[in-house]
């Protein structure tokens, strides 16, 4: 057997492998993830219950974003602080929907759907909730999000945890958010 066969051999049984690991590994990884944050604000709960259950507010205060390529357009549908209530992203790569599914005292719960482009189905990628109860002089705002990984790339790289750190981030920005905006002085 000439050089060149045995390295060509030993390519394609390492790239062979290579996937075998991947697709073995991957399989037995976890499919889901969790994510909490909490906060102590110096506010009552019925001054952030206002910004929590309206998603027109948010932009107040979180630090949420989603990128769904060329002509990106936001809009918010139903009552807030009513179940259905949501807020609606769309763009060339598909749509994204933050949709409030209950709501009770202290606490109000969501889900988080997206389609792609080219697919016809809105997909539940995440839910969450956030509760708000009194803490002291403050409330303490609990934030929890949770999903499930479909397939074996995003097992991978939730093993990683690159996802629990972008959507820690995500909590952590919005609820400093939240602070300031409960907690500047009126007209400002």
């Amino acid at each position: 057997m000439s050089t060149t066969s045995r390295v060509f051999r030993i390519v394609v049984l390492s790239l062979a492998a290579s996937v075998l690991v991947f697709v073995g590994v991957g399989a037995v990884l976890v499919d889901r993830w969790e994510v909490d944050s909490s906060r102590v604000i110096s506010a009552p709960p019925e001054r952030i219950e206002p910004l929590l259950r309206d998603f027109a507010k948010w932009q107040e205060w979180s630090g949420m974003t989603v990128e769904l390529g060329a002509g990106m357009q936001r809009e918010i549908r139903g009552e807030p602080g009513t179940v259905g209530h949501a807020v609606a992203w769309s763009g060339s790569e598909g749509v994204a929907i933050l949709r409030l599914s209950d709501i009770a005292p202290g606490r109000i719960d969501y889900s988080f759907l997206t389609e792609r482009a080219g697919e016809d189905e809105l997909v539940l990628v995440a839910r969450g909730y956030i509760a708000y109860r009194e803490d002291g002089a403050g409330t303490r705002v609990e934030w929890h999000d949770e999903g499930l990984m479909h397939d074996l790339v995003q097992r991978w790289i939730g093993w990683f945890g690159v996802l629990q750190e972008q959507v820690r981030t995500i909590q952590a920005t919005s609820l400093a958010g939240l602070q300031r905006a409960v907690e500047q002085p009126a007209g400002r």
